[in-house]
């Protein structure tokens, strides 16, 4: 503890302090201050720089019982707390003090001191020290004779503090002045016995009198103290700043009964003050004219202290608003918002001694502005952050400027699209990024033909419109340049399909089916697309790029206007991708296509309400194929409106049938997709399928997707409309995935919603996601629209679905899609009971060898060796294996494959440092869960190695008696669902 004393001394060149020869005798000379105070009644002292008390008078230490081994600190104890140390702060600060104050002792006495504190100034107005008394005032009345010599020993303190003292004794309404004071107001001490208290008011300037009579009256007959600056007239005429201090002494009645003041001339400070202000005026004049923005921040204070009107030139709204605190800030750019913030901190922290960083701001017309910030902390002597300094500066022209720069070096000039170089960094900055991404080269078929024979005139605008096409397919994440001549360069990543890149092919290749027209020529034109993904085709920009080239290479030989995947070898999945694209158009007239149904029933009670119709190839060799592998394909061919076509006359022919055996038939609901409302015929077929096979539109009901819904928003209205005329039912599906509202969608006059699986898999896991099915169940219900829940698989979804009163179910708890003769037995039902423990009913042992079912189930790498007798050499596809014996395995797989001795697979996976490889071939197959599929795997293996096998495993099983989880094995830990998605990228 102790007093804040941190003043402003003059140093002279060696960094010491220097005070006059005069006042360092008064100061530190024992011999002159004991000859002055040595034997006063009152304690008189002096205070250092430092706050020590430096000399002092034996009154000081009798008064206070303070012992001279230890006299600051007791000083401190007794006096220091928050208004003493306030006063003397203003006494450091040049400001004379006189105030009154109650004192406590350590023994627990209190007395009321009258405290006065007289700054020492040297002739440049530098504080050097402190002179003290303290008055103990209950004994004001005792010793009345040591006013008089208490004023005469001032006299020495008050002129070196150029200050005049001034008693008023209100009862004998008498008047002294000091010597000082008399030289303040100019007058001959002589002049004049000056005895009333009008007199003394007289050298008041005219402008200041009537203010400080009141505050003279007030004291006199309140007894109020006071603190005033005022201007006396001297007797020359000049005038003289003065800073004053008054206190009221009072009776035991609390009447005042005299007034004491100390006068202090601040003439010099106050010219030092108006010259600095002038200063600040001019400076004030030259940064209110500059475009730029200045402004300070004080961080002890917490407020802005200035902000120049340079600060409208750049952003347009007046500096009057920059004065609330974070106002600036507002304008940043919410990109730019986290680094700025970031900058700043450290500035305020005293982390960072400033920085120098561009960024942009949004200005009055909501333009982009950019703005240069230097910006620079100012230190107290502690090293504090006290305040911040900042200068805006507009650089947009600057950045403009350089904007065309960089386009000329990173920008192709035709199509403005990024060129090679900007290409090339962009693969760099991903592969540091490590981030999984794709490449795509274009390389447009015989485009030089259409330069060299009608001129590079009608080739640019080609260029121009292919762009333009393809970069109007685009979305996400992705990058697309022009890397010279007819060759484009496009990079996507941060998407979750894994077929997504193979689409965005297909979407160009189809798109450029249209012709481009230009200088009145119609032209068409087609391209070879090279796809290759990091890392699995390369770790590096140059293996990357190097793969991507091979691949366009590999198109163009396959007969162009095509794309080709990078890989050293295809895997199971994109061999299979490839024949069923093969095959596809051929499914109808070889009537492989089947519609199976998948029940909708009511919650409470079971009853067969409706069905969705869901299509399924029956592939000749892989067997049946579920939608979610051909649709897409049939999509990018444009073979899913015949599809569709076929799906409803399927559908009808079937309703029919059902009628002719006296069923209660229930609705059955079909996939419309988009593409289908784009074609004129739609309505005629529609009216013609219901009349041939004589339908009541009642029991159709016709789902589309929210996608469809926006993207084609007058269409499918109209389409809605019409559909509603006849009777036929709307359904919305997958509702939740998209962005519409159930507001937006009542104007559609949409009768079902189908809440997305996605959402019901989520309940007992996400309360946040209940929450949503609960506000889409309450909306549906006031709108009174029907609403279905799809996917439900567990009885805990079952059960918080019928207690949020959700009327319909669609799920494998009830039933899994069934073809028309196991649905026609459900109808003659009417109704479906949940079917409990569905992935456990199927499994019974099939081997003739023991079987290990594993815990923690092992992650192997699956290939193909064989097909329909003829070898093959794909690449590797993730499975897990959770049942091994000596005699065969199970598998689960999100790929269906077909259940066939001819298709010949290899497993890899390691069991305690053994690596296996196994042979066999599918016998058995399962749908245990939408897109999980389990397999019955039968080793093709000689006797010799099944014994090594044996031998393997019984080592196995002895361990696994131990710890479930065997170190130095494939063993996963995760689920195993959860697990094959992230393996294989299915969302």
């Amino acid at each position: 503890m102790g007093f804040s004393i941190l003043p402003k001394i003059k140093k002279d060149k060696t960094g010491k302090q220097t005070i006059s020869p005069y006042e360092s005798q008064t100061l530190t000379n024992e011999v002159i201050f004991n000859s002055i105070f040595e034997n006063h009644p009152d304690p008189v002292f002096t205070l250092t720089l430092e706050g020590e008390i430096a000399l002092y008078n034996n009154s000081f230490l009798s008064a206070f019982g303070f012992r001279k081994n230890n006299i600051t600190e007791n000083f401190k104890k007794v006096f220091f707390h928050e208004e003493i140390n306030r006063r003397f702060q203003l006494a450091l600060e040049g400001e004379s003090q006189s105030f009154k104050e109650m004192v406590r002792f350590s023994k627990g006495n209190e007395i009321i001191m009258h405290v006065t504190l007289v700054p020492l100034m040297d002739l440049e107005l530098n504080v050097i020290g402190i002179y003290g008394s303290v008055k103990d005032l209950t004994k004001f009345n005792e010793y009345p004779e040591n006013l008089e010599s208490i004023k005469t020993k001032y006299e020495l303190a008050q002129q070196v503090g150029k200050i005049g003292a001034w008693e008023y004794d209100i009862l004998k309404e008498e008047v002294y002045w000091s010597k000082q004071l008399f030289e303040i107001t100019g007058r001959d001490k002589n002049e004049s016995a000056r005895t009333k208290v009008e007199d003394g008011l007289d050298f008041v300037y005219a402008h200041d009198i009537e203010r400080y009579r009141k505050l003279f009256t007030k004291a006199e007959k309140e007894g109020d103290s006071y603190s005033t600056e005022y201007r006396i007239l001297k007797a020359d005429r000049s005038i003289v700043y003065v800073h004053e201090e008054v206190e009221v002494i009072k009776d035991a009645s609390e009447n005042p009964i005299k007034i004491i003041g100390n006068t202090q001339d601040i003439t010099k400070r106050k010219l030092a003050e108006r010259a600095l202000l002038e200063t600040e005026q001019r400076f004030k004049h030259i940064y209110d004219n500059l475009s730029l923005g200045i402004r300070s921040y004080d961080a002890i204070q917490d407020k802005i202290l200035y902000v120049t009107p340079g600060i409208e030139l750049i952003v347009g709204y007046s500096s009057d608003i920059f004065y609330q605190k974070g106002a600036l800030e507002k304008l940043i750019h919410p990109d730019d918002q986290p680094f700025y913030s970031e900058q700043y901190n450290n500035v305020l922290k005293g982390y960072s001694k400033g920085f120098e960083i561009q960024y942009r701001m949004l200005n009055k017309d909501s333009q982009i502005v950019w703005i240069q910030d230097k910006t620079i902390p100012v230190f107290n002597d502690q090293g504090k952050v006290i305040r911040i300094d900042g200068i805006l500066t507009n650089i947009t022209n600057r950045k403009l400027f350089e904007e065309k720069i960089n386009q000329l070096a990173y920008y192709d000039i035709l199509t403005q699209l990024p060129n090679s170089v900007s290409f090339n960094r962009k693969i760099e900055s991903l592969v540091e990024q490590d981030k999984q991404f794709t490449v795509m080269f274009l390389d447009l078929d015989r485009f030089r033909n259409i330069n060299n024979s009608l001129g590079h005139d009608t080739g640019d605008i080609i260029l121009k419109q292919f762009c333009e096409r393809v970069n109007h397919l685009l979305t996400g994440s992705y990058f697309f340049a022009r890397l010279g001549g007819d060759e484009f360069g496009l990079v996507i990543w941060d998407y979750e399909q894994s077929n997504y890149p193979e689409s965005i092919a297909h979407k160009i290749i189809n798109h450029l089916n249209l012709p481009f027209i230009a200088n009145d020529f119609e032209l068409y034109l087609s391209t070879s697309i090279g796809i290759s993904e990091y890392p699995a085709n390369g770790n590096t920009t140059t293996e990357i790029l190097k793969n991507t080239s091979s691949a366009v290479l590999r198109a163009k030989l396959n007969g162009k206007n095509n794309y080709h995947i990078y890989s050293s070898k295809l895997n199971i999945s994109s061999f299979k991708t490839f024949e069923l694209e093969r095959d596809l158009r051929k499914s109808i007239d070889n009537n492989e296509l089947v519609v199976h149904f998948q029940p909708r029933v009511q919650a409470n009670s079971g009853k067969l309400l409706s069905a969705e119709a869901l299509i399924r190839w029956r592939h000749p060799v892989w067997g049946l194929v579920s939608p979610g592998e051909f649709i897409p394909i049939a999509e990018e061919s444009g073979f899913i409106n015949d599809i569709s076509d076929w799906v409803l006359k399927e559908v009808c022919r079937l309703i029919s049938e059902w009628r002719k055996e006296n069923l209660q038939v229930v609705p059955i609901s079909i996939n419309i997709p988009s593409q289908r409302f784009l074609k004129s015929d739609w309505r005629t077929f529609i009216l013609y399928v219901l009349e041939e096979f004589n339908v009541n539109p009642n029991l159709l009901e016709f789902e589309i997707t929210e996608t469809t819904l926006f993207e084609h928003e007058k269409e499918i209205e109209f389409a809605i409309q019409f559909f509603k005329e006849m009777g036929i039912k709307i359904a919305l599906d997958d509702f939740g995935t998209g962005y519409s509202s159930l507001a937006h969608i009542r104007q559609f006059s949409i009768d079902t919603i189908k809440i997305d699986k996605s959402f019901i898999q989520q309940i007992g896991n996400d309360q946040k996601v209940e929450i949503i099915i609960k506000s889409i169940l309450f909306m549906a219900k006031g709108m009174e629209m029907n609403i279905v829940a799809e996917g439900v698989e567990t009885l805990q979804q079952f059960e918080f679905l019928k207690q949020q009163e959700c009327k319909e179910i669609q799920g494998y708890l009830f039933s899994e899609a069934v073809t028309e003769v196991k649905f026609t037995s459900f109808l003659k039902v009417g109704s479906l009971k949940p079917v409990l423990n569905r992935e456990k009913a199927h499994l019974k042992d099939r081997r003739a060898f023991y079987r290990i079912d594993l815990l923690f189930p092992l992650s192997s790498q699956m290939t193909l060796t064989s097909f329909q007798g003829k070898e093959v050499n794909l690449g590797k596809t993730e499975v897990i294996i959770d049942n091994i014996g000596p005699g065969g395995l199970r598998i689960i797989s999100t790929m269906e494959l077909p259940v066939r001795p001819d298709v010949n697979y290899q497993f890899e996976t390691t069991i305690m440092n053994y690596s296996l490889t196994l042979n066999g071939f599918i016998v058995w197959k399962n749908e245990v869960k939408d897109r999980f599929f389990e397999y019955g795997i039968e080793f093709s293996i000689s006797e010799k190695d099944r014994d090594q096998l044996l031998k393997i495993l019984n080592k196995f099983t002895l361990h696994l008696k131990k710890n479930p989880f065997v170190s130095d094995s494939d063993l996963i830990q995760e689920d195993k669902f959860y697990y094959l998605m992230k393996a294989t990228s299915i969302a």
